[in-house]
């Protein structure tokens, strides 16, 4: 599934994903999306091919599933980083 992925322009580490082509005037979302995902702008790339079982950053199976079942998906990604001190 080519899937294209959006960035919350409010707050980061928030993503929706659509299908590629998608056109988001088009796009009924409901009024219960999160209201961080309401602007977003374009991860560069463009759009991605996910399948079933991928092993990525992000939960491909989690993503296609509300893909198929909703239109989109939304979900997060953060990354910690921490260093300790071998002092």
């Amino acid at each position: 599934m080519k899937i294209v992925t959006y960035a919350s322009a409010a707050r980061f580490g928030k993503y929706l994903s659509v299908p590629a082509g998608t056109d988001f005037a088009k796009t009924p979302f409901p009024s219960t999306l999160d209201q961080d995902l309401r602007k977003v702008f374009p991860l560069p790339g463009g759009s991605q091919d996910f399948q079933p079982g991928d092993t990525r950053l992000l939960d491909s199976d989690d993503i296609i599933r509300q893909i198929t079942e909703k239109g989109y998906a939304t979900h997060t990604a953060n990354i910690t980083v921490s260093f300790g001190s071998r002092f």
